[in-house]
């Protein structure tokens, strides 16, 4: 958290001329960028007042200057919390229990094992041939130095050379079949087994790689009695020489028993060939996607500097989330990653300490991913702030100004992420880590090297896995830093041979066989299988983790069978074992931390930002905070919303007495947070709790805040299914509710981009979230226990995907006092007129004004008169009856006989509504000082003498229709039965008074809205009203939702004059394949022009236009634009006009 104390702006106002003394707190600001989280200091002077209610304005606007994207508002509707964080001051710290052994990363009760392998055999049916009539043909040339054949506890060779047709004619070798090989041998060895050689054919005349394909194989069995000098391998199928090519001969062995002697092979310079070589068991890492392993890099500290390199090859990795290493530090949060790649097909390069890493990324190819092998090195050097990755050798992508550090590593994970859910799938090699920066030169000159002492950077190695030798991570950095994997099959042994290979002029000396053999006879050999170490972890407790203090390589205890000569099974028993490792419970602290309370006071969701709004001077949203008024004191640590948007953020305590006073709001289970869905539905949270009530209260009530999530399961749940919520209170179902929002597009703000005037669950997008509150008095008694348990709608048995959805979810306990007033009445609110701009559905009007009248007190209103005006004196009474109870609010509508109410007046001066004489009593009304309240509005437009309204229907004309309606809702005149493209006008010359013109849409897209376009292929339609032979007087939005409303007057000014129309710029059809009309009613000045621009803000299109009866006007052909949104600008030298278009 940011600690940023700013200065409090205090102001005392009166909302009305009876209203009580406010008290404004600021917070955040426009300027406060990309700070979400800071703390205020609240005025001492709070502490001691009572507040009737508190108000958080929360003021939201599109601005180039955030850095969340490239949008002036972001992209996409993402969630966005108003918390605060309660200090508590308690201190505490969390007990971590963990267990002393850890076996192939389980940690069971006991270990028994063995420190030296039991060897399992396999029998081999092989081929045997002896020779009958035979030449052998000597491959002459010069003795060399021999080399080494079978190392001393060696347990594999590759050996591939070329020997050219040359020396193969000069040694008498003819076309036809070579039947076996003379390989002369410096020592004695009782058996090798596993050996196989393979002959092909070849133009090359030397090999700068292991040739992989073409290859017959001649021999796979053992070699036995190894003598000093020439040993006889016939063939158990021979080799068709063509007479004519050079050929490549292959001779392996993998060998898995421990205890060979050292045997030499003699070499021989010939004219040309070379062979290359390779020492060992060559073994790869290889990942399923299920599978993984645990680095020993526990406690080590890396400083600054890092290079991660390997040798990989992806195996069906494309477009997933993968990452093929992440690390840790003590409290988890990631200091290495590396997405090999991401699904968006991207490899991310993460680094640094302190839970806020640096990155770099790239698109990768499809080959960078998978089947091919390729060298990597990920480089982090903080000294320079520079990132790089290396592929093959050669820089790939760098990054600059990221200066983190790497700092202490606790957990390495090597195939997946830390928490075993991203896995990447494939072949690793060569896998090493250094605490340093690595150069290029250096990174290019031994990836095809085996890691030695002679590397330069030797003594920053920190581990170096080549999987070679033994079936296990075995380090070779000298640190014994061994590797865990979680699948005993991870190590294989692998013919691809990436690095390591020797290369030399001279060859094996052999002799060649020709000639024929006897028939082959079937035989046996045992085969020694290799052996499946088993890695053992010991912990101790440290600085607030677990510390490997050893490693050690183990062998599982297995069962050894007694074999009759028939291979019957006669005994079967346990093998011996050297010990067993009893595991204990040990046990480290946490740091101590202070017990916070993470409140959320109030939940919105960001608008789709693509191309939208939200005016000069933002869009507010006002919450009611009341019963979170206890944590907005002293020192406030706030946090709220994203860097999508700038924000503005406000508090109003409003002096006076409440309806019943606050106690307390507590979490009924936890603080808010997200469930699943089938967790929810199957009683695994939110179960029923047993809650002991205040004795000092007297009023509780249920507060819920809930929205879902997800889309999955054919229903795409939890965003678009309508869920049933319920409350069970001590066993009874008490309340039940929908938070559906099929209201989503009457959302005043419109044209979002996304989906968004379609309904979802418990949201919309570019609209604060709904809180549903639930009476508990009547079911409970003060200081009893009461059990409270949720319920939601079951995982539907036909659709259980669903199940994977997900509500974010605060239920709270609020307790009140009893009621402060046995008879209270309050205008709440005012809908119309109001200039609020979450009310310009509805506003600018004169038509009837509404508003919300609540009920105070805890005895039933039942009747009141309604005050209303705008010039103090010209009064319009109402006599309202009804029958509210406490809190419970209604709707009223006002009407108004005589529109002389509006004249002479001044919205400046704002609209005023009270209630009065009560229950038919003038004097019943305990507490007056809600009783008036006031609207700032504005007037709506005059529109004199004739014009007509012009709707050009889209392609879905039975989705709309409009009408025309006086103040009172009487309809003037309405269109209900349309036709698809068609062009109505209809002319009014109408008498004095207020009027709405309303356009709707049953299928809440509007009349032009780009998804319906390309889903249902629904054209854009426009609806625009003019004066007879004048200019545009209003153009309505095509993307308006489920309705727009046009409001204006006839006759009268309501006080004004005629408003200067703003300028209405629309783009006809939108969305588009050929052509476009542009039109700008209004004016912008001279040197006007029109653009079209791309994404890029590259201009595609433009045009000079002349301003003719305050209309600007062209048209375009866009069939050679790609397919795509773009903006529509309108400039000229007073300003600039700019709308949305979509080709398709």
């Amino acid at each position: 958290m940011k600690k940023l104390i700013l200065s409090s702006f205090l102001a005392f106002i009166a909302v009305t001329a009876f209203a009580q003394d406010t008290t404004w707190v600021q917070t955040y600001t426009f300027d406060t960028i990309s700070t979400r989280r800071a703390e205020f200091q609240f005025p001492t002077s709070l502490d001691t007042k009572r507040f009737e209610k508190v108000l958080m304005y929360y003021k939201l606007k599109c601005s180039p200057l955030t850095t969340w994207d490239q949008y002036n508002c972001g992209e996409w509707d993402y969630l966005a919390y108003t918390r605060i964080f309660d200090h508590t001051g308690i201190m505490d710290s969390v007990q971590v229990d963990g267990k002393k052994y850890r076996v192939n990363t389980l940690s069971p009760a006991n270990y028994p094992f063995a420190n030296a392998p039991y060897y399992d055999q396999k029998w081999m049916q092989v081929q045997k041939r002896s020779q009958a009539t035979t030449t052998i043909h000597p491959i002459s040339g010069t003795g060399t130095a021999p080399i080494t054949f079978v190392s001393a506890n060696g347990n594999g060779k590759t050996l591939q050379w070329v020997i050219p047709a040359s020396e193969l004619a000069t040694s008498g070798v003819v076309a036809g079949d070579i039947q076996g090989m003379n390989l002369s041998l410096l020592n004695v060895l009782g058996s090798l087994q596993g050996v196989q050689i393979r002959i092909k054919s070849t133009l090359l005349n030397t090999l700068t790689s292991l040739e992989t394909s073409g290859f017959t194989t001649v021999y796979n069995n053992e070699l036995t009695g190894i003598v000093s000098g020439s040993n006889t391998i016939n063939f158990s199928n021979p080799f068709i020489y063509d007479g004519s090519s050079n050929l490549v001969i292959e001779v392996k062995f993998l060998d898995a028993r421990q205890g060979l002697t050292q045997v030499d092979m003699a070499m021989t310079n010939v004219s040309a060939g070379n062979t290359l070589s390779f020492d060992n068991s060559n073994g790869v890492f290889t990942s399923n996607g299920t599978n993984y392993a645990e680095i020993n890099l526990n406690n080590v500290d890396l400083g600054g500097d890092i290079t991660i390199a390997f040798w990989a090859k992806g195996n069906g990795n494309s477009a997933q989330s993968t990452s093929i290493i992440e690390a840790a530090d003590s409290v988890n949060n990631r200091i290495l990653n590396i997405h090999m790649p991401w699904s968006d097909n991207t490899i991310y390069w993460d680094a640094g300490m302190g839970g806020s890493y640096n990155r770099i990324s790239k698109a990768a190819t499809a080959t960078d991913i998978d089947n091919v092998w390729h060298h990597w090195a990920f480089v982090k050097k903080t000294s320079t702030g520079q990132m790089f990755i290396y592929k093959d050798g050669v820089q790939w992508h760098t990054g600059s100004a990221l200066n983190l550090p790497v700092g202490k590593i606790t957990k390495f994970i090597l195939g997946t992420t830390k928490e075993l859910n991203a896995n990447w799938k494939g072949s690793i090699d060569e896998f090493s880590v250094w605490s340093t920066a690595l150069d290029v030169a250096t990174i290019a000159a031994w990836k095809d090297k085996k890691i030695a002492a002679t590397h330069p950077n030797y003594s920053d190695l920190e581990v170096y896995y080549d999987f070679d030798g033994q079936l296990a991570m075995m380090d070779r950095s000298g640190h014994n830093r061994l590797g865990m994997c979680s699948d005993l099959n991870l190590v294989q042994n692998n013919q691809t041979i990436v690095a390591g290979l020797e290369s030399s002029t001279s060859i094996p000396k052999i002799d060649l066989i020709q000639g024929t053999m006897n028939p082959a006879t079937a035989d046996s050999v045992l085969v020694t299988q290799f052996p499946k170490p088993s890695v053992v972890f010991e912990y101790q407790p440290g600085e607030h983790s677990f510390h490997i203090v050893s490693n050690t390589i183990k062998y599982d205890q297995g069962t050894i069978d007694t074999l009759g000569s028939n291979g019957a099974l006669l005994h079967t028993g346990p093998s011996v074992v050297d010990g067993t490792l009893i595991n204990q419970t040990i046990t480290y602290y946490e740091a101590a931390f202070e017990e916070i309370n993470d409140v959320e006071i109030g939940r919105y969701i960001t608008p789709y930002g693509i191309g939208f709004d939200l005016g000069p001077q933002g869009f507010t949203w006002i919450y009611d905070v009341t019963d979170y008024q206890k944590y907005l004191h002293g020192m406030v640590d706030l946090a709220a919303h994203n860097t999508q948007e700038l924000i503005d953020l406000k508090f109003a305590f409003v002096e006076g007495i409440p309806a019943r006073d606050v106690h307390n709001i507590e979490p009924i289970w936890q603080n808010w947070t997200s469930y699943n869905y089938a967790e929810m539905a199957n009683d695994v949270v939110l179960q029923a709790k047993q809650v002991t009530l205040s004795d000092t209260s007297q009023n509780f009530k249920i507060r819920t805040r809930l929205t879902g999530h997800g889309q999955v399961g054919n229903g795409a749940c939890c965003e678009w299914q309508d869920k049933q919520h319920k409350i069970i209170v001590n066993g009874v179902e008490r309340f039940s509710w929908s938070i559906w929002r099929d209201d989503c597009g009457q959302n005043p703000n419109i044209a979002q981009g996304g989906t968004w005037p379609y309904a979802r669950e418990g949201w919309c997008p570019g609209d604060m979230v709904r809180e549903f509150d639930h009476e508990l008095t009547s079911y409970v008694t003060p200081g009893n226990t009461v059990s409270i348990d949720y319920d939601i709608s079951d995982v539907p048995t036909n659709d259980a995907g669903q199940a994977g959805g997900n509500f974010v979810t605060a239920i709270d306990l609020v307790s009140y006092s009893a009621p402060n007033f046995q008879h209270d009445a309050a205008i709440l609110d005012i809908l119309n007129p109001n200039s609020y701009e979450y009310y310009s559905k509805w506003n600018p009007t004169c038509s009837n004004p509404r508003v919300i009248l609540q009920n105070n007190g805890a005895l039933p209103l039942t009747s009141c008169k309604i005050r209303i005006w705008v010039s103090y004196g010209n009064f319009i009474d109402y006599s309202w009856t009804g029958n509210l109870g406490f809190l419970q609010k209604e709707i009223v509508e006002i009407p108004i006989a005589n529109q002389n109410f509006w004249f002479g007046a001044n919205p400046a001066n704002g609209f005023y509504a009270d209630v009065f004489q009560i229950n038919g009593s003038a004097s019943l009304d305990e507490y007056p000082n809600n009783n008036v309240f006031k609207a700032k509005y504005t007037a709506p437009e005059l529109i004199n003498g004739p014009f007509f309204i012009w709707f050009n229907t889209n392609n879905k004309a039975s989705e709309n229709k409009w009408k025309l309606i006086d103040q009172n809702g009487t309809v003037i005149f309405q269109r209900t039965t349309l036709t698809n493209t068609t062009d109505y006008k209809d002319t009014f010359n109408l008498a004095s008074g207020c009027y709405s013109i309303i356009l709707e849409d049953s299928d809440d897209d509007g009349i032009g809205f780009w998804y319906s376009s390309q889903v249902e292929g629904e054209t854009t339609g426009s609806f625009r009203i003019r004066k007879v032979g004048g200019s545009f007087i209003e153009s309505f939005p095509a993307d308006f939702g489920t309705y727009h409303r046009y409001d204006f007057s006839v006759g009268f000014t309501l006080g004004l004059d005629e408003a200067i129309l703003e300028n209405e710029l629309l783009v006809f059809p939108n969305p588009s394949s050929d052509k476009i009309r542009v039109e700008l009613v209004g004016n912008v000045g001279n040197n006007a022009k029109v653009e079209v621009i791309d994404m890029n803000g590259r201009i595609v299109k433009t045009k000079a236009v002349q301003n003719t009866n305050q209309t600007y006007a062209a048209d375009f052909q866009v069939s050679d634009l790609q397919n795509g949104y773009y903006l529509v600008r309108v400039s000229g030298d007073n300003g600039s006009e700019t709308t949305p278009f979509i080709k398709q």
